[in-house]
C-alpha cells in the first residue's frame, strides 16, 4: 500500500520546499531596525516623534492637576513627623521628591493616548489564591495595548505584603498602580519629567527648588505644600470616618459618593492623607 504522504491529493496540496537565500549583507527592502531606514525617512520619523512627545508633555500640563494627577513624596525618615505617622504635615521641601506620576494622572494619559492596560500574570495569583497558597510578595507586570491589541509599552510593579499590614487586596492594588505608571512613564518617554516611584528619589537625594517650575507645571503650592507616601488608609481613620460621618448624618452610600467624588476611589482605596482630608471635609 503506498504512503499516504505518496499520494497525489497530499501532493497536489503540499507547499513546496523554499530554497534558502544567499546572504548577500545588503539592507532588506523593509527594514527590521530603524538604523536600515532610508536617511530622509528615519530623519522625519525622528522630528514627527520629537513633535508629538512634545506636544503631549503640552497636554500634560494643561491638563494634569497637581495633588490629583502628579505630586511630591515625603521621603525624610528621619523627619520627626514621620514618627508619628503625620508627614503630610512637613513644609520641608528638602524632606520632598521630585515630581511622581501618580495612579490617576497615569490613567488619564493612557486614555488620552487610546491605550488599555492589561496584567497578565495577575491570574497565577488568583489561581494561588484558589489552591490556598501562601503569598508573601506580588510581582506583576502592566502591558499596554493599542484597540488592535498589540503591546506598546510594558511596566512592572512589586509589593511585600508586609507593607500593607499583610492585606493581599491592598499588595495587589499597589503592585498594579506601580505597574501601570512604569508603563505609561516608558510608553511616552516622561522619565524626564516624572520619576516611577518615590524610591528612585532616594538615589537623587535633595529635589531642586526650580523643579515645580520645569516643563511650566503649574507650582505645587510654591514647593512648601504638603504630600505624604501611599501608605494604605489605617484602620483606626477607617472607624473614625465612618463614626463622623454617621455623627453628621451621613449614610453610607452618601459616603461612597462622596469619596468618589472626591477621589474617585472607594474608602477601603484611600491612602492615609486622603482619608485624612476625607475627615477635615466631614468635620468642616
Amino acid at each position: 500500500m503506498q504512503h499516504i504522504s505518496e499520494t497525489n491529493i497530499i501532493k497536489q496540496f503540499t507547499r513546496p520546499p523554499v530554497p534558502p537565500q544567499p546572504d548577500t549583507g545588503s539592507i532588506s527592502t523593509f527594514p527590521t531596525s530603524p538604523l536600515d531606514m532610508p536617511p530622509n525617512t528615519f530623519e522625519n520619523a525622528l522630528k514627527n516623534r520629537q513633535e508629538n512627545q512634545r506636544k503631549l508633555i503640552q497636554w500634560i500640563k494643561q491638563n494634569l492637576k497637581p495633588d490629583i494627577h502628579y505630586g511630591r513624596v515625603h521621603i525624610a525618615q528621619n523627619c520627626p513627623l514621620v514618627k508619628v505617622e503625620a508627614a503630610y504635615l512637613c513644609k520641608d521641601i528638602t524632606h520632598f521628591s521630585n515630581l511622581t506620576l501618580w495612579k490617576a494622572g497615569a490613567e488619564k494619559i493612557i486614555a488620552a493616548m487610546g491605550l488599555t492596560a492589561n496584567f497578565p500574570n495577575i491570574a497565577c495569583y488568583e489561581e494561588a489564591c484558589l489552591r490556598g497558597l501562601e503569598i508573601k510578595q506580588v510581582l506583576l507586570k502592566c502591558e499596554l495595548k493599542t484597540h488592535g491589541g498589540r503591546v506598546v509599552a510594558e511596566g512592572s510593579g512589586a509589593r511585600h505584603l508586609r507593607e500593607d499590614n499583610w492585606n493581599l487586596n491592598i499588595s495587589i492594588k499597589m503592585a498594579q498602580k506601580s505597574a501601570m505608571i512604569d508603563a505609561t512613564i516608558r510608553v511616552a518617554g516622561l522619565t524626564e519629567v516624572f520619576i516611577k516611584t518615590h524610591r528612585h528619589t532616594l538615589k537623587n537625594k535633595l529635589p531642586r527648588m526650580s523643579d515645580c517650575h520645569d516643563y511650566n507645571f503649574p507650582p505645587w503650592a510654591d514647593c512648601h505644600s504638603t504630600q505624604t507616601d501611599e501608605k494604605a488608609i489605617t484602620q483606626r481613620q477607617k472607624d473614625f470616618i465612618l463614626k463622623s460621618a454617621g455623627v453628621k448624618g451621613h449614610t453610607t452610600e452618601g459616603l461612597n459618593q462622596l469619596i468618589h467624588e472626591k477621589f474617585n476611589k472607594h474608602l477601603e482605596d484611600l491612602d492615609r492623607v486622603e482619608a485624612h482630608q476625607i475627615i477635615q471635609h466631614i468635620n468642616s
